[in-house]
Order: structure tokens, then sequence, then C-alpha cells
């Protein structure tokens, strides 16, 4: 449902003393419940800071989960950018969006307005509105790899194992999301540690065995405080994978911690790889997450990963592009 419809020409925003120009068609997608009507907010500040410049834009606001990725398909011919406000799964939904619509050219701008907003952490896009505003509307553009799984594409990271797992026990705590990510987690190890039954083949290695966990990355940190894959670049062509054995809870809340600062790769129960695909099978119902959103993937279900390089455009900071 289109909400907001305006029309303008080239104009001139000025926000701080910095000036910027766009004579581009955007499309502004907003996650209306994202962060318990944070996202909302920021939308509607958003969208009035565009009208007030004259800059052509439509909104929608999504109703329901997937409904971000319909949106992008109806509207997407129309605009030349298409802008997510939420979180990293409002991001998610907008990019499979854009990339099924196979539209050439289309480009992504992220309004950072969720709880950890991982994706914009890594492409360094500013958390700050008045900045964020500059870097959507200006000229600076950076174009990464997405990583495909099956039929859908992710621009982070895919989880199998215990990350997920804890965000799954969390989600109802939508306000409190990641003081409850660290209560459950901490929760947890008061019980056995979770176990993950998964065959993973890559570089011609089959591993089938029980996980602790299983990351597969596009970007190196997610769960806004998580470094699980230091080396991971969004541009290099591979995709970057870390499979943890099963190890005892003291390791294991070690692990996580040192995690933080990217200081975990010492553990002997972690192995790395770097791979354009790979394949994952699960030998039991286990948690997943998706760019952070979390689901129960049932027995027998198989993923089959591929890096899709370059294919797709970014709005970043100049300051970004030039590094």
């Amino acid at each position: 449902m289109a909400v907001v419809l305006s029309f303008g020409h080239r104009c001139s925003l000025s926000s701080s003393e910095v000036w910027v120009e766009s004579d581009e068609r955007y499309l502004v997608v907003v996650n209306p419940v994202g962060r318990g009507g944070h996202a909302q907010r920021q939308g509607i500040w958003l969208l009035n800071k565009l009208r007030k410049a004259g800059i052509e834009h439509e909104a929608l606001f999504t109703e329901k989960a997937g409904h971000a990725k319909d949106l992008v398909a109806n509207w997407i011919d129309v605009v030349d950018v298409v802008v997510a406000v939420g979180g990293d799964g409002t991001v998610n939904e907008v990019i499979n969006g854009i990339m099924d619509s196979k539209e050439p050219g289309r480009k992504l701008a992220v309004f950072p307005s969720g709880t950890a907003d991982d994706f914009a952490r890594n492409m360094g896009i500013p958390l700050d509105r008045d900045d964020a505003l500059k870097t959507l509307i200006g000229d600076s553009e950076r174009t990464i790899d997405l990583m495909r799984v099956n039929d859908r594409f992710a621009g982070v990271t895919l989880g199998i194992g215990l990350d997920a797992e804890i965000a799954y026990r969390s989600y109802q705590s939508k306000h409190l999301r990641l003081l409850a990510y660290w209560y459950h987690g901490l929760s947890m190890l008061l019980r056995p540690m979770p176990r993950s039954k998964l065959a993973v083949t890559v570089a011609g290695e089959r591993m089938e065995q029980d996980f602790l966990l299983v990351v597969a990355g596009n970007a190196g940190s997610y769960g806004r405080y998580m470094n699980m894959l230091p080396e991971a670049e969004m541009d290099d062509g591979v995709i970057n994978l870390a499979t943890f054995d099963m190890m005892s809870k003291g390791k294991t809340l070690l692990l996580f911690a040192l995690s933080t600062a990217g200081k975990h790769t010492w553990a002997s129960q972690m192995d790395e790889y770097d791979t354009r695909e790979m394949v994952i099978e699960c030998l039991d119902d286990v948690y997943a997450q998706f760019d952070g959103e979390v689901q129960v993937l049932p027995k027998g279900e198989v993923l089959r990963m591929t890096v899709e390089p370059l294919a797709i455009s970014v709005r970043v900071p100049r300051a970004k592009k030039e590094d």
C-alpha cells in the first residue's frame, strides 16, 4: 500500500551546512514495527526531510514479514534507489526484492533503524540520522558481493547453531532484544550445550557431526558485538566459513567474549575456510539465522550456498568509498 507519493525536481538539501543534490527517484520502504516502533519514527522523519527538499520519492510501510520484498518487486521499475528503513531483516527483504527483480542499476540505501544494524555497521553507513540522510542521497557507492542460499540472498551472515538458538529464544523480548540475547546466552550455560547435527561440504571435504556453531559470512561482524569472521570482506568474491566443534561451557563463554574483538581464532575447535560454494545438510531440526532473522530448519533441509560477486551497489559515505 502506497501511503506517500511526492514528486520534485533537482534540488538541494542542507543539513549541518552540508549541501547535496539529487534528481533520482527513491522508494522508501519502512518497517513500522522495527525496534519497537523506532523504525516508524525514523521513517517519518526521513520522509518529512525528503518532502521538504522536494526530492522525488514514494513511501511504503510493510504490513507483515516478507512484505518488503513484494513491495520492492511491485515498484522497482519506476525508481532508481530503494531505501530500507528498519533493521537487518528489512534490509535483507529489500535486497531480495532488488535481486529478484533483475532490474539493472537499481541501488540500495539503508537508513539504520534496527537493533543491531549489522549491515549498516559493516558497510560504514552512519547510525546518526542526519549523516545517514546525507549518505543515502549522496553519490558515493560501493558494489558488494551477496551470498545466495538456495533461492534467497543474504548480505551479512547465515548462522546455524548456538547463536541462532539464543536469538530464537530472545526474539519475543523485542524491546529488550540485546539484553535478552545476553540473558538467554548466559542461561544456556546452565544447561547442556545445544548440538546442531549437520553435514557440511566445503573445499571437497564433507564433515558430518555435531557442531556448536556454523557461520557463513559475507562480512566480519554480526549480532552487533561479535566479530566471528575477522578476515571477511564484502567484496572479495568469496564466502568466509567458520565451524565450531563442541566444547566446554567455559571455553564457549571465553570464545564468545573474545569474538567481540575478533581474538577467538586460536581455538582448536574452530576451522576456517574461504570458498565460493558449499552445501549444508540438516541431519536434525536446527536453529538458523539469515541476516539476524531466526527460524527452525527441519531435518533433511539442504542449503546450497554460492557467492554472487559484486551483485549490488550500496550507498556509502564518501570517505568509505575513498578507503
